[in-house]
């Protein structure tokens, strides 16, 4: 489950069916979604959740010292995301709202209510389809390009990586772990744009402690670097996979 939108929040806050003609390399990758598939619960069992909503906590580090913070998200598909973030700066609480939904988008920092800017949209729905990807569904489409990135060792064990490719989308290494096919971390490029910068950071999202919700594995637990730098370490108390969200949760107050 991808959470940057934890550490893009704070810092706004203060500052994958093998067919004829495929390739070995994306045969060799298929099969590692199909064992990843079976080891999250199951091509049913996910299929059947579009959404998933989180409660927890966690360090925001993109301003150096680490930031205690408290949050909530909801993920509906890639098109649908909303979280809302609480921090406290000396004897100042401060609470951010931020909804993506669709080409729209809206933050509400305080009392203080704003449409996003174009560019924040776009990036924010990059990592919206970060997150939709990781949940491994979506990769059934034969739309999704898949190649074999080859083994890798993820926290001191062996794991295989797959590299997702769409058109009109950053490509998304996942990798998953060699014997029990669980994902334990996945990487792609992002732009700081709420930080006022444009330059590509290499983001990686490394996943613990998977629990069982309602027949599907996901993790509690996760740790975001950005080119090799402590970002976002975050641990979930409430996790619920849902069929359907309700749609006032993305509608603009």
């Amino acid at each position: 489950m991808r959470l940057a939108g934890i550490g893009l929040g704070t810092c706004a806050l203060v500052v994958l069916l093998v067919g004829p003609g495929q390739s070995g390399d994306e045969k060799d990758a298929r099969a590692v979604i199909e064992k990843a598939l079976k080891a999250h619960g199951g091509e049913a069992n996910l299929a059947k959740f579009k959404a998933v909503t989180f409660k927890g906590a966690g360090t925001f580090f993109g301003l150096g010292e680490g930031i205690p913070y408290n949050g909530e998200w909801h993920f509906q598909g890639e098109k649908q995301s909303r979280f809302t973030i609480e921090i406290k700066v000396g004897d100042q609480a401060i609470r951010l709202t931020q909804v993506v939904n669709g080409d729209k988008g809206w933050s509400k920092l305080n009392d203080e209510l704003k449409d996003l800017p174009k560019e924040e949209i776009e990036e924010e729905k990059h990592g919206n389809y970060a997150q939709w990807i990781s949940n491994l569904h979506p990769l059934k489409d034969k739309g999704f390009k898949l190649a074999s990135v080859g083994e890798a060792q993820v926290n001191d064990k062996p794991a295989l990586g797959v590299r997702v490719s769409k058109e009109g989308r950053r490509d998304v290494n996942l990798f998953f772990d060699k014997n029990s096919g669980l994902l334990v971390k996945y990487e792609h490029q992002v732009k700081d744009v709420k930080g006022g910068g444009n330059k590509e950071m290499n983001e990686e999202v490394f996943l613990h402690d998977y629990k069982d919700f309602q027949g599907v594995k996901l993790s509690v637990k996760m740790v975001i670097r950005r080119d090799g730098k402590p970002f976002v370490d975050a641990t979930m108390s409430e996790v619920q996979p849902q069929e359907k969200l309700d749609e006032a949760l993305f509608t603009k107050p």
